[in-house]
């Protein structure tokens, strides 16, 4: 491919021919069309080189003739089993006319399988129940669809993303149709259709699949065509009996913004909790992915990686992926004789950004003041006045939900009694619950600041 090679050639001047050879000639070309390239790795951790140093690369500077961006899709050998089929439907010929209109989906972890999952005490049964749905092989098993919908829902960072590709990956590896997308992505392509015209084409990909597993279902809030879309989507698989999992933050009926219909739907089946890792479950979790990548690390490194990055298990996954990458990079001789001091130099960026994300209960306040124009020693005061008292409430809100702070020190920190800590969270929860225009929208203000 013309396009792939010119690429190569620009990188070799800007990162070495040595770097090239070793990480990118090597990638097998294994079909292509006008706007995608469908690579395949030697290894998964070829694959997470890629995306750590070549995926924004790509996504700027691979072009096709026309100017247009060239998405590549690799995978890992042995794991593109669908894509050899496609190769040998199209006989021989290396090169398909795409059609006008293309819905592209992400590539899966090849780390997310169940064997790298690390499932505390609490997560256990929900963990043996979808490794029993993924082993159909076993005969004692409900058939899929016996339990429809499964819904999942935990804090982020507890691994629904993680088990969603686990079983996404072991039903394709069956010759299962498994289709996996965020539900931001489906809002796109469910935009993009309407805007192309070509929502039959949308509903024949998302309605003829086996199994459909949709992450982070609440991000459908306020999307109404996108609801309404899913709903006739769920309830054409669920009809034919096809199975549909579900990932979201919280339980169905805690959902903001969806559609009575929709939330009574997810109802239907089994909602299955995941709760948060403990810091000792998630140094289990960085060692069970070191071991993947047979990458091993002193304890005194582990331990400080888990200690530093605290904000999500997300932020130590991304750090310790981005180390294993920059100690190949870099040519050290081993892991394991990796110093303190080494590390900090190597994730200096990674650090930095971490000491600017934890949220602290000083910037909950911070950003709510500005949000309501007021001052924090306001929120923090003796003031009753509806100017002060409800951004006040809500801070306490947030201190409790996002910080998981007991109601005693949040009334420690506001001078306030515990039971008017309770009060004031329970009084805002309500209002959520029962769609107050001011509060919702505040909220959902103040959490776009503080995700920032």
């Amino acid at each position: 491919m013309q396009a792939w090679d010119l690429f190569l050639q620009q990188q070799e001047k800007e990162l070495g021919p040595e770097t090239v050879q070793k990480w990118l000639r090597n990638l097998k070309i294994l079909r292509f069309d006008a706007c995608n390239l469908y690579l395949e790795a030697k290894d998964s951790f070829q694959i997470l080189w890629f995306e750590e140093h070549m995926r924004g690369r790509v996504q700027t500077k691979l072009m096709n003739g026309n100017h247009k961006n060239i998405k590549v899709h690799i995978s890992v050998i042995n794991e593109t089993s669908e894509i050899k089929k496609e190769k040998n439907q199209i006989k021989g010929s290396k090169e398909v006319k795409p059609h006008k209109f293309q819905l592209n989906f992400d590539e899966l972890n090849p780390l997310c399988l169940f064997k790298n999952f690390v499932a505390n005490q609490e997560n256990q049964l929900t963990h043996k129940i979808l490794c029993e749905l993924a082993d159909l092989s076993n005969s004692s098993n409900t058939p899929l669809g016996s339990f429809n919908p499964i819904y999942l829902h935990g804090p982020s960072g507890s691994g629904k993303t993680h088990l969603l590709m686990s079983l996404t990956q072991s039903f394709r590896a069956q010759g299962y149709k498994s289709l996996y997308v965020r539900a931001e992505l489906f809002t796109d392509h469910v935009v993009t259709a309407i805007r192309a015209g070509e929502m039959g084409i949308f509903r024949q990909a998302y309605r003829t699949a086996d199994i459909l597993l949709v992450d982070d279902v609440q991000v459908f809030s306020r999307k109404g065509a996108t609801q309404e879309e899913f709903f006739h989507t769920f309830n054409t698989l669920h009809l034919e009996g096809k199975q549909i999992i579900l990932s979201a933050h919280c339980p169905p009926q805690e959902l903001q913004l969806i559609e009575p219909r929709l939330v009574s739907r997810f109802e239907w089946g089994v909602v299955l909790p995941l709760k948060s890792l403990q810091k000792g479950d998630i140094k289990n979790m960085l060692q069970a992915k070191a071991e993947a990548l047979q990458f091993y690390l002193p304890p005194k490194i582990i331990d400080f990686l888990v200690e530093t990055f605290t904000s999500n298990p997300k932020a130590l996954i991304k750090a310790f992926e981005a180390l294993v990458l920059r100690l190949h990079l870099d040519a050290h001789d081993s892991a394991q004789n990796l110093t303190l001091t080494t590390l900090k130099i190597l994730l200096s960026d990674l650090l930095n950004e971490e000491q600017k994300s934890i949220l602290t209960p000083s910037k909950i306040i911070q950003i709510i003041a500005e949000h309501f124009g007021i001052r924090s020693e306001d929120i923090l005061g003796k003031s009753q006045t509806r100017e002060c008292a409800l951004p006040r409430q809500i801070a306490m809100h947030l201190c409790r939900e996002q910080l998981k702070m007991p109601f005693m020190k949040i009334g420690d920190l506001f001078s306030r009694d515990h039971s008017t800590v309770m009060t004031s969270v329970k009084q805002i929860q309500k209002l959520l619950n029962e769609d107050h225009r001011d509060v919702t929208g505040a909220l959902h203000a103040i959490m776009k600041k503080v995700k920032a």
